[in-house]
């Protein structure tokens, strides 16, 4: 009974070795070392993240975005939504995601923090 479970234990532990030298290294996209800092991505880097996962690349970089619409103006981003309606603009999820997508799909050599600045000026 113990040989099988050494063995058992044995035989895992190898394949576990075989399987981290047959893994590839992993190349992170340009703009992306270390830690990922969403603002300094290329739009065409976002635009292929676009395709992997729409819904969480969008909710990352508009979170991204409203830290720097906080720093730029010390507003929240809904009480900078609310002003926006004030003067006649609405914006939800869909619209304000969407600008940044639409942005970074016209210009994919721009950068994401670029495509933010954009919308930032029609918001701020």
């Amino acid at each position: 009974m113990i040989r099988s479970i050494s063995l058992f234990v044995l035989m895992g532990f190898a394949m576990l070795l075989s399987n981290a030298a047959s893994a590839e290294k992993l190349k992170l996209p340009a703009g992306m070392g270390g830690v990922a800092d969403i603002g300094a991505t290329s739009c065409d880097v976002f635009n292929k993240m676009m395709v992997i996962g729409p819904l969480g690349t969008k909710r990352l970089l508009l979170t991204w975005a409203q830290g720097y619409y906080h720093a730029k103006s010390g507003k929240t981003i809904n009480e900078i939504i609310e002003a926006a309606e004030k003067a006649g603009q609405a914006w939800d999820f869909d619209s304000l995601t969407g600008h940044l997508v639409d942005y970074c799909a016209a210009d994919p050599d721009a950068l994401t923090s670029a495509a933010v600045i954009n919308l930032g000026e029609q918001l701020l």
